[in-house]
């Protein structure tokens, strides 16, 4: 041995280094194959115990289920203090109630609710909702969302303020979910913007699922524009005639979008009372507005309600010019817009065209 401690005085200094770092990398290496080999092994031993409780599961809730001589009760804490030890086994159970429930419908489904509530499931969800990580509370309301169980509000409002996604989503499903008579009550409550997103997800829902389709009007007076025009929306879709009133309001909103998305549903449901409140705005509505009135000429009025909006669409204003030009031509019984306009030169020839529409409304 000391011949080796003088052999190892006598190496350089490169050599030496070598040595350290060759020893530092194969303990590396040792610690990451050690690691591997230890993660693959915790993998292993925990499908293996998944694969054992849903074997052990699926047996009990069969028994439960159909076994009539079955003391209920006392199954559910024996099942619960022999197998139930983690939080991972609460998930594990959670994914088997939420497959069972789907397949399951009348009296096998209540009892599937039944053995939710009695294995302690409710409560961890709960007590994840209660946590701070947003996943966690993303799982609990869509375990509550599918199984259609109420928990109390001030758990689930908060989520739909929340800055994740996710969060707001599922607190939406979770509403919709739960509540047949009631299920849009959670707009009262909504601070922030709704989404394309969420409008497309809750139009779905009301289609599919067994809810009452709510009076859309409750919430044309909402803070939140977006709910506003989501609501238009919605009266449209679901044939709300007897609002069209407060739809023909909704042309005077301070809001751009909501002016917009009333005039194009007042256009599609053809309400030509509300034609002549659109030209009396045309001068001051944004250029997209402007564009959506035109449009609703074309379905609903005349060459002469076109005719009137000519002195308001300026010469800068190309693109109202070509629309202009595309709809009169839908009136060419009217007026030979083709040998009086020349698309390609529309703009240059604007003004000569505003005085010649001027005289002629003169002239009528």
């Amino acid at each position: 041995m000391p011949t080796l401690y003088f052999n190892l005085e006598d190496w350089s200094l490169i050599l030496k280094i070598n040595l350290i770092l060759s020893l530092i990398f194969s303990c590396i290496a040792l610690f990451f194959v050690s690691l591997v080999l230890y993660l693959r092994i915790l993998k292993n031993i925990k499908e293996s115990h998944r694969k054992h409780l849903e074997a052990r599961f699926i047996d009990f809730v069969n028994a439960f289920l159909f076994d009539e001589t079955i003391n209920k009760s006392k199954a559910l804490g024996d099942f619960k203090y022999s197998y139930i030890k983690s939080s991972y086994d609460h998930k594990i159970l959670i994914k088997q109630i939420l497959i069972f429930d789907e397949n399951l419908k009348g009296e096998s489904s209540l009892l599937i609710k039944e053995i939710f509530y009695g294995l302690g499931l409710y409560k961890f969800l709960l007590e994840d909702l209660q946590g701070y990580r947003w996943y966690y509370k993303a799982r609990a309301m869509f375990a509550f969302s599918k199984l259609g169980i109420e928990v109390p509000e001030n758990y689930v409002y908060p989520l739909l303020q929340s800055k994740r996604v996710e969060l707001r989503q599922h607190a939406i499903l979770y509403f919709l979910n739960t509540s047949k008579t009631d299920p849009l009550v959670f707009l009262d409550n909504l601070e922030g913007r709704l989404t394309l997103w969420q409008q497309v997800l809750i139009e779905n829902s009301l289609k599919s699922f067994e809810v009452e389709i709510p009076d859309f009007a409750r919430w044309l007076d909402h803070h939140e524009d977006s709910i506003v025009v989501f609501c238009i929306k919605m009266i449209l879709s679901f044939n709300q005639f007897q609002n069209i009133p407060l739809l023909v309001d909704c042309l005077d909103h301070d809001a751009e979008e909501v002016r917009y998305q009333a005039i194009q549903s007042l256009q599609t449901m053809e309400v030509s009372e509300a034609l002549q409140l659109m030209l009396t705005h045309f001068p001051e509505e944004t250029a997209q507005n402007k564009r959506s009135i035109l449009y609703a000429i074309k379905k609903m009025g005349t060459y002469k309600d076109l005719q009137t909006l000519v002195p308001h669409i300026h010469k800068e204003d190309e693109n109202l010019q070509v629309d202009f030009y595309k709809i009169s031509r839908c009136f060419e019984d009217q007026i030979p817009v083709k040998s009086i306009l020349n698309i390609e030169t529309l703009s240059k020839d604007w003004e000569d065209f505003q005085e010649y529409s001027m005289q002629q409304s003169i002239g009528a």
